[in-house]
């Protein structure tokens, strides 16, 4: 998929996804993305880590991880609900 060509995974110092507006890892949204997770489990497992859910890409992604969409948040705690227009 042409999606997986553009991302950079695990390899990327500096413009991560942790640190991207589209990146939420919310525990909420990630079972809300995901409706059987808990099923399983949860999205508050310690084995999460800081992963989370890309809403430019709509994949589980690491929070080590980018790609070329990288917005910069506008605060380090700014992960939350907004809608974000390209």
């Amino acid at each position: 998929m042409k999606i997986f060509d553009s991302l950079q995974l695990g390899k990327s110092i500096g413009a991560t996804c942790q640190k991207c507006a589209y990146f939420r890892n919310d525990p909420a949204v990630i079972e809300d993305a995901y409706p059987g997770l808990t099923i399983m489990s949860s999205g508050f497992a310690s084995v999460r880590d800081q992963d989370g859910f890309c809403d430019y890409n709509e994949l589980y992604l690491s929070a080590g991880d980018s790609c070329p969409h990288f917005v910069s948040r506008t605060s380090e705690f700014d992960q939350g609900d907004k809608t974000i227009i390209d």
